[in-house]
């Protein structure tokens, strides 16, 4: 296929070498003999970039001067929920495009809360988001179906996040920190992260946590043997994470994985989750993640869990990463809801093997 996927603002050098998910999903599908076209739009002070695989613009007037007659060629048009004027830029697609129209949405659940108290003036509307043939979303159970009976939405399909396994090699440098937490969080799971990681924190005082990248999700009960730590660059995640004996993975939200799971369990961290709904079509929950539902239970397996189990923990969460949720295997699922939104057909269940 002739792709064009329009991405969020391009980012400097040293943070697109490890891959922002728009890229490193461009570069499965051409590893999978597609011809990918990524536009970006230029951040301010950056220089324009040109190039077979990569372009940038400099906004929505650029934009079609520059790229109208490919994007009007193209057999399917791609465009990420974070790039900038995304109304604009989703009218101006599905206007142009003459093959299938993608949109592709990370956090479904942002998407619902904005669009619940429409506080965003300059967020898509229903009309818009029924405007594309295929709605990419990252939340499962019955979100897919809402969209479509609510939103008009043409085919909405899940679409979890995926790993590029090569950034993500099991960790074995030295553990500083006993549970962590890495993730931008709504409010709702900002409070369960307060209870759980700061409640655990209080409950063991020799314990080592680190937060990071959340500062605000934190007030003047936060306990000494918490670590304030910057939101690591994409580069510098693998590191991070290899750094804890545990790491808690919150979800975005019911049926919905935090962007950090995956991430987490391909590094072969030992994952602490909440119990979402769909958790377990994921990972086989006690052997592949524990699962909490109080603080007492996140110190229990911070204090009882013997390392070998914890260490078996991780690398069985790793190899169902690796089989099933790489950034390769949403290249082919891609293809497949592609292949089903050109032909009409009715939804088929996630591709689970590259074999």
């Amino acid at each position: 296929m002739d792709i064009v996927f329009l991405g969020p603002v391009c980012r400097p050098a040293s943070e697109a070498q490890a891959g922002t998910a728009p890229r490193q999903l461009a570069k499965a599908l051409r590893r999978r003999g597609h011809g990918v076209l990524l536009l970006e739009r230029t951040a301010p002070g950056m220089r324009s970039e040109t190039s077979p695989t990569v372009a940038t613009y400099q906004d929505l007037a650029d934009l079609h001067a520059r790229f109208h007659s490919r994007v009007r060629r193209a057999d399917l048009v791609l465009v990420d929920a974070d790039v900038q004027q995304v109304a604009e830029v989703s009218r101006w697609a599905t206007n142009t495009a003459g093959g299938l129209t993608v949109f592709w949405d990370r956090d479904t659940p942002r998407t619902l809360a904005r669009h619940a108290l429409r506080e965003d003036p300059g967020c898509m509307t229903p009309e818009q988001f029924a405007g594309y043939r295929l709605y990419l979303c990252s939340s499962g159970g019955p979100v897919p179906r809402q969209l479509e009976r609510e939103w008009g939405v043409a085919r909405a399909r899940v679409f979890l996040p995926g790993v590029d396994a090569e950034h993500f090699a099991p960790g074995s440098g030295r553990m500083r920190w006993d549970l962590g937490h890495l993730e931008p969080l709504s409010a709702e799971r900002r409070g369960l992260l307060r209870q759980w990681l700061l409640g655990a924190a209080h409950g063991w005082p020799e314990g080592r946590f680190v937060l990071a990248g959340m500062l605000s999700a934190v007030d003047d009960t936060w306990p000494a043997n918490v670590a304030r730590h910057p939101a690591p660059s994409p580069g510098e995640h693998g590191g991070f994470l290899g750094a804890q004996r545990f790491t808690l993975a919150l979800s975005q939200g019911e049926h919905t994985p935090g962007a950090d799971l995956f991430e987490a369990a391909a590094r072969g961290a030992a994952l602490i989750c909440d119990p979402w709904p769909g958790l377990e079509d994921v990972f086989a929950l006690g052997e592949e993640v524990m699962v909490a539902r109080t603080a007492r239970d996140v110190l229990r397996y911070l204090l009882a869990m013997p390392e070998a189990d914890r260490r078996q923990l991780g690398m069985r969460a790793r190899a169902r990463v690796l089989a099933e949720h790489t950034v390769a295997h949403r290249a082919v699922q891609l293809e497949q809801y592609a292949n089903a939104a050109d032909r009409g057909a009715s939804w088929k269940a996630p591709v689970r093997s590259l074999n």
